[in-house]
């Protein structure tokens, strides 16, 4: 997608019409742009194309069949062959059998969502990451907790490995995990393979949004918005599709290709504000920033900015947009989620583990603008 600049030239009551036919314009039909019905499960043919036998995925929860779901798209968001999206399934069923593992000994973790629980050294999450070195890397105890960026982290650690192209995937599993135990990767290989042949294509442009958090029906926007916060809205959803980039995104658009979660907001609000507010480039600052008031969650509107704090941490760790509501009611977030996974709209319950901080930009310059 190419990154649009939205210019507001327009003023007065016919501004919000303006932009709310530009939201819907981009997100008009059925679904949200780039969504897609999720890849059917056991509909894939396993090794060894042209078998009439559709993949057994019997015995797996859905929270494994997500994983592995999740696994594969980001892999294939990312460009990267199947041997290494193979590899890091063959890693995660070796590891945690495709789980998301808190650990006993590191309490911390206990306060994240998890599947199960363990008590292996400080090992944490589906590729059982060590706290003790990589929580510090990676962002903290909230991000080595998040199944997303544990996957992200596996991609990484691949590509670092000489020959990852092409290596076999069970060496390159034992390469990235540097296990005791090098040979466990490879008794994973042929369920790997019904995995990825069963979710082959989720991270194409039309399924990038096909998972469960993707939601069925495009947010209502306008009503009882701002025309500012429509402008904001309006600008970050030109960016849908957009790559996450680790420190993307500036006042004038992506950098490196995308955004990160603060970059996007800073652009919208940019954007909408013709370059009068402009933010830093990271959560916290933005949270503290005096040019935003704060407004209470059920007081929220279309364009408002809402901060994430992980719980016993007083800084957010993430930030998006509100994006009104689907069809049902639900409340819905535009974000640049984290690597491997596009700019998007997703349900705001996708966060309910985190307090949310919400603030308003624009109210001080309207008033300004006002009083002049």
């Amino acid at each position: 997608m190419t990154a649009g600049i939205v210019k507001v030239v327009a003023a007065g009551g016919g501004l919000l019409l303006t932009v709310v036919l530009v939201i819907v314009t981009m997100i008009s039909g059925d679904d949200i742009a780039g969504c897609a019905e999720s890849v059917p499960l056991g509909q894939g043919l396993p090794q060894g194309a042209g078998s009439p036998n559709p993949v057994t995925l019997a015995g797996y929860s859905t929270g494994q069949l997500d994983l592995a779901r999740d696994i594969v798209a980001i892999g294939e968001q990312r460009g990267l062959p199947e041997t290494v999206i193979t590899a890091a399934l063959m890693a995660a069923a070796t590891e945690s059998g495709l789980r998301n593992y808190a650990n006993s000994d590191v309490p911390e973790s206990l306060s994240y969502p998890h599947d199960a629980i363990g008590s292996d050294h400080d090992s944490v999450g589906p590729f059982q990451l060590r706290t003790s070195v990589w929580a510090d890397r990676l962002g903290g105890i909230s991000s080595v907790m998040d199944p997303h960026r544990q996957i992200g982290w596996f991609y990484d650690q691949a590509e670092t490995v000489p020959g990852w192209q092409t290596r076999d995937p069970g060496e390159l599993a034992q390469a990235v995990e540097q296990s005791a135990y090098p040979d466990a990767y490879a008794t994973k290989q042929a369920a790997a393979g019904a995995l990825y042949q069963a979710f082959h294509g989720a991270g194409s442009p039309s399924a990038v949004a096909g998972s469960s958090s993707c939601p069925s029906r495009p947010p209502i926007v306008g009503g009882n918005g701002s025309d500012f916060g429509a402008r904001v809205l309006a600008a970050g959803m030109q960016e849908l599709g957009l790559p996450y980039v680790w420190g993307g995104g500036d006042a004038n658009g992506p950098t490196n290709g995308g955004f990160d979660c603060s970059g996007l907001v800073l652009y919208a609000v940019a954007q909408a504000s013709q370059g009068r507010i402009m933010l830093a480039h990271y959560t916290g600052s933005q949270q503290r920033d005096p040019q935003g008031t704060p407004v209470p969650p059920d007081r929220m509107q279309p364009g408002d900015a809402v901060y994430f704090i992980a719980p016993g941490e007083t800084d957010s760790h993430h930030v998006g947009l509100y994006a009104g509501t689907d069809d049902t009611g639900h409340a819905l977030l535009l974000n640049a989620p984290d690597t491997g996974i596009p700019v998007r709209v997703q349900p705001l319950s996708d966060f309910a583990s985190d307090s949310m901080i919400i603030r308003r930009f624009g109210v001080q310059q309207l008033n300004s603008d006002d009083n002049t």
